[in-house]
């Protein structure tokens, strides 16, 4: 929709907002009916569960003003994005001049990442794989008369993870990475049936089970080692929705559950044994985010970057109107800082530069993602900035891709100015149209960065000849061997700089054989991926989305229109992928 429709529908939606929670509902649920753009079921589901949030915000937003246009922005794409609220990050300490760098013995330990696996306990096998809903492959959404392609034993591109193939591949790690120093696990555990996440023990249930699945394989006597977590949008209950501190959450509507106190209570028990006993207070205390020392020498920090999510409703309420004046700068600094995580992390960071620590980060949605807002990406990137020569890697999820992001000095967009990288791992899920696969990274044992991310797949397409001896996973490429070009040789135990990264960009720039390879394991080599060729700057805008650890640097969404400027010339929308997580329900077709 145009940007005035949809600031002209919030405001219908705000006035609506005064009624009751069920005259709500009722209103909204019977406008999508009629617009017969979602499966009625879909509808109901959705709007009950996420419009007694959006009823609380809606209330404090400005429509009309920046809240309105940066929801219709970050949400729909329907409005320029407003421009980034001016913050300079505060240090407790200036940059070293000359940061002590570890050298490296040439030593490498192996590290596994998991992400997205989105299992499904209602996958059936011989279901119905293009239902009405958006997920299929289950007995509620089958005809069982007229099916018109039934689902595998394995799963399908349309469908999300059944335990058989979550199973397949558990069991399928250890023969390659029989000695994993330890693992990480970025996040979204249920599947995404976010249209019935309620109540909150149907949701719970699914992660008790999921992490139970993964202590049996992590801990001894199998794989005998640790797993880090991090708290994916999928894993509470209505999705999204993760309350600030201060959010107007009415308990006296037995609303006690959108405090997601349960969640964080849950999660720290289900990572008991992965974690030490101090993160699992900071679990339940810090939203979810915490700090561990797989090895030592290395600070792993898993943040919830959820309070970057566009689809996370809490993040637009904005209570300044209600609020006196000596309250004004305190509101602010929530909103720049939601839950204050950011300022934890630049302490755990100044830490580990104090004793000469190296740093990973690790987290659900990546800073740079199309969903991350670009207030909370902004000033994220200061801190890595500040901190690059402490960070020695990122690692996020959320996308289903096989993706990385490069982050910048100064702006700067060359080999010179790289200083830090975001490893975007693959889903494990093949919802929509992805094969599952994982990664495992080599990493220097003294400088733990990143020397080679090699992933690993199964090809769905081929689900239906595995027969009893279950999927064949097998490795898709290394990245090191994949992107190896003149201008990105480097000696055999170099780790996989920032500047290397960079450097492939380049390469894909130069030669579309190149692009295709990098656009081809994006997909993790699925023969339904969509093509991506020049005649839409799709290559360009792929390549400028790795280049923005920023996310106001992409190329896929309008930026803010200076004052003056016709929306004709201003207005450009390059190759905006529909994001599979979160509330994206519309258009899912299963023509596969």
């Amino acid at each position: 929709m145009s940007c005035s429709s949809c600031i002209s529908a919030m405001q219908v939606v705000k006035r609506m907002s005064f009624v009751s929670d069920a005259m709500l509902i009722s209103s909204l649920v019977n406008v999508c009916k009629r617009s017969k753009k979602l499966d009625p079921e879909v509808c109901q589901g959705v709007i009950e569960e996420q419009a007694p949030v959006v009823r609380k915000v809606l209330k404090t937003m400005d429509v009309s003003g920046r809240d309105g246009h940066l929801l219709c922005a970050a949400v729909l794409n329907s409005c320029p994005y407003p421009a980034v609220i001016p913050w300079t990050v505060q240090f407790p300490k200036s940059k070293p001049k000359n940061p002590i760098v570890k050298r490296s013995k040439g030593q490498l330990i192996s590290v596994v990442q998991l992400s997205d696996w989105h299992i499904d306990p209602d996958y059936q096998v011989g279901t119905e794989v293009r239902c009405s809903k958006p997920i299929c492959c289950r007995a509620a959404y089958t005809d069982f008369q007229n099916i018109t392609k039934p689902a595998t034993f394995w799963g399908d591109y349309s469908c999300d993870t059944p335990v058989s193939l979550v199973s397949s591949m558990l069991k399928y790690i250890p023969t390659v990475e029989p000695k994993l120093a330890f693992g990480l696990i970025t996040g979204d555990l249920p599947p995404h049936e976010v249209w019935s996440t309620l109540p909150i023990t149907k949701t719970q249930w699914v992660e008790d089970q999921s992490f139970g699945l993964l202590h049996t394989h992590f801990d001894a006597p199998l794989l005998n080692t640790m797993l880090y977590p991090a708290v994916g949008n999928h894993e509470s209950a209505p999705t999204n929705v993760f309350p600030l501190r201060d959010s107007k959450i009415a308990i006296e509507d037995d609303k006690e559950y959108l405090t997601m106190n349960w969640l964080y209570s849950s999660l720290a028990k289900s990572w008991e044994g992965w974690l030490p006993e101090e993160a699992l207070v900071d679990v339940e205390k810090n939203s979810a985010s915490y700090v561990a020392r797989p090895i030592d020498g290395l600070k792993l920090i898993s943040l919830n970057t959820n309070f970057c999510y566009s689809l996370n409703w809490w993040l637009y309420e904005n209570p300044i109107s209600q609020a006196s004046s000596h309250l004004f700068i305190l509101f602010y600094q929530q909103k720049m800082d939601p839950n204050g995580i950011l300022s934890w992390l630049i302490a755990q960071l100044q830490e580990s530069e104090n004793t000469g620590e190296r740093v990973w980060i690790m987290g659900h949605i990546a800073p740079g993602d199309t969903t991350c807002l670009h207030d909370y990406s902004n000033y994220y990137h200061q801190i890595v900035e500040r901190y690059s020569h402490v960070i020695a890697g990122q690692f996020f999820g959320h996308t289903h891709k096989d993706e990385f992001q490069v982050f910048y000095r100064d702006g700067d967009k060359n080999a010179q100015s790289a200083i830090s990288m975001a490893y975007i791992a693959p889903s494990i899920t093949p919802y929509l149209n992805v094969n599952p696969g994982f990664r495992v990274y080599k990493v220097d044992t003294d400088t733990f960065e990143v020397v080679d991310s090699i992933t690993y797949y199964a090809k769905l397409d081929e689900a239906e000849m595995w027969g009893e001896q279950g999927p064949i996973w097998q490795k898709e490429y290394s990245a090191r061997e994949a992107y190896l070009t003149p201008n990105t040789i480097i000696s055999p135990k170099a780790p996989l700089s920032p500047a290397w990264w960079h450097n492939v960009t380049e390469a894909m720039e130069d030669d579309p054989d190149m692009f295709q390879k990098y656009w081809h394991f994006r997909g993790k080599s699925s023969p339904i991926n969509r093509k991506c060729d020049d005649e839409e700057d799709c290559r360009e805008t792929i390549i400028c989305n790795i280049r923005a650890g920023k996310s106001e640097q992409r190329c896929d969404y309008e930026p803010d229109i200076p004052e003056g400027v016709p929306p004709e010339y201003s207005r450009k929308i390059r190759n905006k992928e529909r994001h599979l997580c979160g509330l994206e329900l519309l258009d899912i077709r299963h023509d596969q």
